[in-house]
């Protein structure tokens, strides 16, 4: 009987450790598949993130149901998250999914809630603070210190993208997240007028521009949208082509991504128009950036996160024609302008 009883121990404690063991293995690596829900010109040819990109995340969790809302799983004060993943880097692994460079693996109970960010190079620019309603606080993404290139140079400062309060769920499927633009992309044109002479782009600048800012996000603003402070210069000009010949079709000059921030400067052109090769006069044309309205009349008196701002300039021998138009990475046109 002695022996039986020992066999049958040791059945038991074997059918125990392969339990461990399936459950073990059981664990899914958490996942991502991140899309653009707007299009920027600088990164995102299209609505799919970049296969050659990866993002910083977070994680946080909750030992809640996972059909838990992101609402009631901030509301929950009596369970205190506790970090899961701290701004962590996220690679691509295949055609779609997006996975920790160091593996992340779903909890077997509770919930996780997600925020990221692009670049990765902006780690330590980025920080985040997650309170609850106890404590009288917000989840707050903070871009701290954002330095904008001199476009001059670079053409544009590189993209910056966010994803925040995504993703509550304890399941095994890959996490689809939505990145939002935190910058203003701004687009230049230009052009003669049908049977003008040679004319020739000297400068084109935005003046007063700010080249420094600070921007938060956090879960009480309407759609977590981003909203910025500035530090910069105001004194800072924008420089836009050197010497461009034009043609009776738009030369796209330099696309810059600005800080979002209120338009204090002017739009100035500076050009020649040549009646011959030693006959020339040379114009220095300006405007407020804020004397341009929209189709509804409103006045457009700042740049926004994640909209696009197009001017569209023609330049003749008597006037000078400009179209702005604002988009939120959709078509939303303004009217032409006509400016003498």
């Amino acid at each position: 009987m002695k022996k039986i009883f020992l066999a049958l121990a040791a059945v038991a404690a074997l059918a125990a450790c392969s339990k461990s063991e399936a459950e073990f293995e059981a664990q899914t690596e958490i996942s991502f598949t991140p899309v653009t829900k707007n299009i920027t010109k600088a990164m995102v040819t299209d609505n799919t993130f970049p296969i050659s990109e990866s993002f910083n995340v977070w994680a946080w969790y909750k030992q809640l149901p996972n059909s838990t809302s992101i609402e009631n799983w901030q509301k929950a004060n009596d369970i205190d998250n506790q970090w899961y993943i701290v701004e962590k880097p996220f690679i691509n692994r295949d055609a779609t999914t997006w996975k920790g460079q160091t593996s992340y693996y779903w909890p077997k109970l509770g919930s996780l809630l997600f925020a990221g960010y692009y670049p990765t190079s902006l780690e330590g620019n980025v920080s985040y603070e997650f309170e609850n309603e106890s404590t009288g606080g917000k989840n707050k993404m903070i871009f701290s210190g954002i330095y904008q290139s001199a476009v001059a140079a670079t053409g544009y400062t590189e993209d910056i993208m966010y994803f925040n309060m995504t993703g509550v769920s304890s399941n095994a499927g890959p996490v689809a997240v939505v990145f939002r633009h935190a910058l203003s992309w701004i687009t230049v044109n230009v052009k003669k007028s049908e049977g003008s002479p040679k004319i020739v782009i000297n400068e084109i600048k935005f003046t007063k521009v700010n080249d420094k800012g600070t921007g938060t996000v956090d879960n009480s603003a309407a759609n977590n949208e981003i909203v910025w402070v500035t530090e910069g210069n105001m004194d800072a000009a924008t420089v836009f082509g050197n010497n461009v010949e034009l043609a009776t079709t738009n030369t796209k000059l330099l696309e810059p991504l600005f800080i979002p921030q209120t338009m204090e400067g002017e739009l100035v052109i500076n050009y020649t128009i040549y009646s011959s090769d030693s006959e020339f006069f040379t114009e220095t044309y300006s405007a407020s950036l804020n004397s341009f309205q929209t189709s509804e009349a409103a006045a457009m008196t700042k740049w926004e996160p994640a909209k696009h701002y197009t001017y569209n300039i023609e330049i003749g021998t008597s006037e000078i024609l400009i179209e702005p138009t604002v988009q939120t990475w959709d078509n939303v046109t303004v009217p032409v302008e006509s400016l003498k």
